[in-house]
C-alpha cells in the first residue's frame, strides 16, 4: 500500500503538469493580440483575465504546437518568377487586411491542392477547419497561417507543378518541358499585372457576406476602406475591356437627326453601292439595329457616308457628318473601345472632306486610332482554342499571338455566345476581317502618301491566302484578301529589287543583265498574283479586274518601277530600261480611271491620290523622250481627260465635296504650266550644252542602248511586257497625236515601244522650276527606300 501510494501520487502529478502545459500552450485570444499584452487564462473556464475584466467573449484561433519545417527555395528562371509572383500575392493579402483578399488566396491554395492530388477528393476535415478559421481567425493569425501553408505547398514538387499549370494553361506536346516554363502574356507586362490582379482579387460572394465576422466598429470601417482601395487597384490593373459608345444623349435617332426608316434605307444603300470600296463589314451582321446597339459612331458613320452619294439627302448628309465628327471626338475623350469603333474610323477615311491643306485631313489620325484600339482589343491575335493548342500547337505561332475564342468573345462583350454557333463564328470572323481590312487600308494609304508602314505582318496576315473560303464568307472577302496578299508580298519584292540593284555596284556585273533580272522578278510576281486571284475576283471571259482593283494593282506596279528608277544604287541601264515601263503603267492607271468612271462614282481619296500620282509620273517621263513632242502632247491630253473625270467624281452630288475635285483642278493647272514651259524652251536649250557634240553624245547613247538589247536577246526573252521587250527601233516623228484613252492595251504598248529607251539621261528637258512643286504626293520617297 505504501508503494502504491507514491505511484498514484506521481501519476496525478504528471497529469496535472500535462494539463498545466496544455493550459499554458493555448494561443492568445484576439483581444490580447489586438492589445499586444500577455494572455493569461482565468481561474474558471477558458476565458482569460483581460476578457473577464472587459466582459467580452474570449476567442482563440487554432494553434499548432511545434516548429514548422523551413524551405529553402532555390529557384532560377521562370520558376523563380512564378514563386516571386506567389510571394507578392501573399504580401498583398497580408498588408490589405481584406477578407475578400484572404478568401481569394485560400481559394487559390485550394485549387493548387486539388491539382496536386490529381483530382482526388479533398480532406473534408481540412476544409471545415479552413472555413472555421475564416470566421474566427484574426488578421495576424491569418498571416501566419497563410505563410505556413504556402511554404508547405511550395515544399511539394506536385504543388509547384500544379502552380505552373495554373499560370500557364497551354502546354506543347512537342516539348512539354519547354512549354511548362512558358508564362501567359510574358511579353506584355501590363497584361501580366492584370492577370495578377485577377488572381488576388475576387468579387465578394453571398456565402461569405452572410458569414458572421466579429469585430469592433473601427475594424469594420478599416475593412471597408481597404476594400474600396482594392477595388480601385483592381479597376486600374484589370485587363483591357470593351467600352461601347451607346449613350442615349448622342443617339442620332433620339436627337431627331434621322428616323429608323431612313437608317434602314441608308444601310441598304451602303451594303449595295459602297461595300466594294470599303471592305470590312458583314451585311448579315451589321444591320441598322445591331450597329445602333453596338456603336453610335459606326451607326452615324455608315448613314453619313451613304447620304453623301444620295442626291436628295444634302441636308441629312450635313447633319450626320457634323454629328459624326462630334462622336469621333467623344470616343477619343471617353476612351471607348470596340470592334465597331475601329470600323467607324476606317469607314470615315475613304470619303473624308479635304482640310485647309493637302496633308491637313484626319486620314492618318483616324487610321492610327483604329490601329491602337485594334491592338488593345487583340484583333491582331490568331483565334486558337486552348484545348486545341494543348493537343496540336499551331506551327510557327507563339502563344503571345494567340487568343482563345471564348476570351475574344468575352472581350467584345458577348459572354453568353457559343463560339461554335453561327452567331459566334460570325462575331469571331468579324474580328479577323476588321484586322485584315485595316492592314489593307493602312498599307494603301502609306503607299499612296509616301508614309512609313505601322501595321505589322501578324500571323493572320501571313496565313490569309485562303481565309475568304468559308461557308459564312462575304462576297467581298475575296477582293479584300487579294489586296492583303498583294500588299503583304510587296515587302519581299522590294527587298529582292534592292538586293539586285546593289549588285549593280560591282563592276563585274552587267547593268543590262541586272535590268533583265529585275524585270523578270516583277513580271513573275504579278503573274502569280493574277493566276491566283484573276478567276475569283475577275469578271467576263478574260477575268478582267474591276476598275477599282485594276487601279490599285497597276499603281502598285508603277510604284515598283518608280522605286527602281530612283534607287540610288541602280545602274544607268536599269534606270533607262524601266522608264518606258513606268510610263506605260502610269498611262494604264489613268485609262482605267477614265474607262471605269461609271463604276468609280464612290472613288476613295487614296485612289484619287494614286491616279494623280500616275498623272504626274507620266507628265515627267513624257518630256524625256527626245525628238517626240507629240508624245508629250498626247500624254498631257490624257491627263486633262483624267482631271475631268476626277472633278466629275468629286461632284457626283452637290454636297459630295470630294477631295478628287481639288486633285483634278491641280492636274489641269500643272499640265497647262508644263505646256507653256515646253513651248518656251528654245531648240538650243533642248539640244543641251554647246560645248558637247550632240552627234557624238547621241552615237554613244545609241551604242549603249543597242548593246543592252543585244545582251537581253542573248540572255532570253523578257516576260509579258512588250514595252520593254521590243527591240530598239529608230524613232520617227509622229504626224499626229494619239488618243490613249480610246486605244486598246496592245495599241498603247505598240505606240510606246516605237519610242524605245531614247530618254534624256539627265532629266534636263523638263522645266523643274515650274512643275516640280509636287511635294504633296512625295512620289519619289517610298517607305522602303528613304530616297
Amino acid at each position: 500500500m505504501d508503494a502504491a501510494g507514491p505511484a498514484a501520487g506521481t501519476a496525478d502529478e504528471l497529469r496535472q503538469i500535462k494539463a498545466e502545459n496544455e493550459h499554458r500552450k493555448v494561443a492568445a485570444c484576439l483581444v490580447c493580440r489586438r492589445s499586444k499584452v500577455k494572455c493569461e487564462r482565468g481561474p474558471v473556464g477558458d476565458r482569460c483575465r483581460r476578457c473577464i475584466q472587459l466582459s467580452t467573449e474570449c476567442e482563440r484561433p487554432a494553434f499548432h504546437v511545434g516548429r514548422r519545417k523551413g524551405v529553402k527555395n532555390k529557384r532560377t528562371g521562370l520558376d523563380k518568377a512564378l514563386y516571386q509572383v506567389e510571394e507578392a500575392l501573399r504580401q498583398v493579402s497580408q498588408n490589405s487586411h481584406s477578407i475578400d483578399a484572404t478568401r481569394a488566396v485560400s481559394e487559390l491554395k485550394a485549387l493548387l491542392q486539388a491539382g496536386s492530388q490529381g483530382g482526388q477528393p479533398r480532406n473534408s476535415g481540412g476544409i471545415a477547419d479552413r472555413k472555421r478559421r475564416h470566421v474566427t481567425v484574426s488578421a495576424d493569425s491569418q498571416d501566419q497561417e497563410s505563410s505556413s501553408e504556402t511554404e508547405d505547398h511550395a515544399d511539394s514538387p506536385q504543388s509547384e507543378n500544379s502552380a505552373r499549370q495554373v499560370s500557364s494553361p497551354v502546354s506543347s506536346s512537342r516539348n512539354p518541358r519547354e512549354e511548362s516554363l512558358a508564362v501567359d502574356d510574358a511579353e506584355n507586362p501590363l497584361q501580366l499585372l492584370a492577370r495578377a490582379s485577377n488572381l488576388h482579387l475576387s468579387p465578394p460572394s453571398s456565402d461569405h457576406a452572410g458569414s458572421g465576422v466579429t469585430g469592433t466598429g473601427s475594424l469594420q470601417s478599416l475593412l471597408n476602406h481597404n476594400n474600396k482601395d482594392i477595388a480601385e487597384i483592381e479597376r486600374f490593373f484589370n485587363s483591357t475591356q470593351f467600352s461601347l459608345d451607346t449613350d442615349a444623349d448622342m443617339d442620332p435617332v433620339v436627337l431627331g437627326l434621322l428616323t429608323e426608316e431612313e437608317a434602314d434605307a441608308l444601310f441598304a444603300f451602303f451594303h449595295q453601292n459602297l461595300s466594294h470600296t470599303r471592305w470590312g463589314l458583314d451585311p448579315l451582321l451589321y444591320t441598322a439595329s445591331f450597329t445602333r446597339a453596338r456603336s453610335l459612331f459606326l451607326f452615324t458613320s455608315i448613314t453619313a457616308m451613304s447620304a453623301l452619294f444620295m442626291p436628295s439627302a444634302g441636308a441629312l448628309s450635313r447633319r450626320l457628318s457634323n454629328h459624326c465628327k462630334t462622336l469621333a471626338n467623344r470616343v477619343i475623350a471617353t476612351r471607348c473601345r470596340s470592334v465597331e469603333i475601329v470600323l467607324a474610323f476606317m469607314i470615315n477615311v475613304p470619303w473624308m472632306f479635304p482640310g485647309k491643306h493637302s496633308a491637313d485631313d484626319d486620314t492618318c489620325w483616324y487610321v492610327s486610332m483604329a490601329a491602337t484600339i485594334s491592338i488593345d482589343l487583340s484583333l491582331h491575335k490568331t483565334l486558337v482554342p486552348l484545348d486545341f493548342h494543348n493537343a496540336e500547337p499551331p506551327t510557327n505561332v507563339s502563344r503571345a499571338d494567340c487568343i482563345d475564342p471564348k476570351a475574344a468573345l468575352a472581350l467584345d462583350g458577348f459572354h453568353d455566345v457559343d463560339p461554335g454557333s453561327e452567331l459566334g463564328r460570325r462575331l469571331l470572323r468579324r474580328r479577323e476581317r476588321t484586322w485584315i481590312a485595316l492592314f489593307v487600308l493602312e498599307r494603301g494609304m502609306c503607299l499612296a502618301r509616301g508614309r512609313t508602314y505601322t501595321i505589322p505582318h501578324t500571323p493572320i496576315i501571313k496565313a490569309c491566302d485562303r481565309w475568304h473560303i468559308s461557308d459564312i464568307a462575304d462576297s467581298m472577302d475575296g477582293h479584300l484578301v487579294s489586296m492583303a496578299v498583294l500588299r503583304r508580298d510587296l515587302d519581299k519584292l522590294f527587298a529582292t529589287i534592292r538586293s539586285l540593284c546593289d549588285e549593280a555596284l560591282d563592276s563585274r556585273n552587267n547593268g543590262s543583265a541586272i535590268a533583265h533580272s529585275i524585270q523578270l522578278t516583277i513580271e513573275q510576281f504579278f503573274e502569280r498574283w493574277h493566276a491566283n486571284w484573276g478567276r475569283s475576283i475577275g469578271t467576263g471571259p478574260d477575268n478582267r479586274l474591276p476598275p477599282y482593283v485594276q487601279i490599285l494593282v497597276t499603281h502598285t506596279r508603277l510604284s515598283i518601277y518608280g522605286s527602281v528608277i530612283n534607287h540610288p544604287t541602280a545602274a544607268v541601264e536599269v534606270r533607262h530600261f524601266f522608264r518606258a515601263a513606268g510610263l506605260s503603267s502610269a498611262l494604264h492607271v489613268m485609262r482605267a480611271a477614265i474607262r471605269g468612271e461609271s463604276e468609280l462614282k464612290s472613288m476613295p481619296n487614296n485612289t484619287a491620290i494614286m491616279v494623280s500620282f500616275a498623272a504626274c509620273f507620266a507628265l515627267r517621263l513624257s518630256s524625256q523622250f527626245a525628238g517626240n513632242p507629240n508624245l508629250a502632247q498626247s500624254v498631257r491630253t490624257l491627263i486633262e481627260e483624267t482631271a475631268d473625270v476626277l472633278e466629275r467624281i468629286g461632284t457626283v452630288t452637290l454636297h459630295r465635296n470630294g477631295i478628287s475635285t481639288l486633285y483634278g483642278k491641280y492636274l489641269r493647272h500643272i499640265v497647262r504650266k508644263a505646256a507653256i514651259g515646253t513651248e518656251t524652251i528654245t531648240p538650243s536649250a533642248r539640244a543641251g550644252p554647246v560645248a558637247a557634240d550632240p552627234l557624238q553624245s547621241a552615237s554613244q547613247h545609241q551604242q549603249q542602248v543597242n548593246s543592252a538589247f543585244q545582251h537581253l536577246s542573248q540572255v532570253g526573252p523578257v516576260l509579258a511586257d512588250p514595252i520593254v521587250s521590243q527591240p530598239y527601233m529608230e524613232p520617227s516623228p509622229w504626224a499626229e497625236q494619239f488618243q490613249f484613252s480610246a486605244m486598246s492595251d496592245d495599241q498603247v504598248m505598240e505606240a510606246l515601244s516605237r519610242v524605245g529607251n531614247d530618254f534624256d539621261p539627265s532629266f534636263g528637258g523638263f522645266p523643274w522650276e515650274d512643275t516640280a512643286t509636287l511635294d504633296w504626293m512625295d512620289w519619289s520617297n517610298l517607305p522602303e527606300y528613304r530616297i
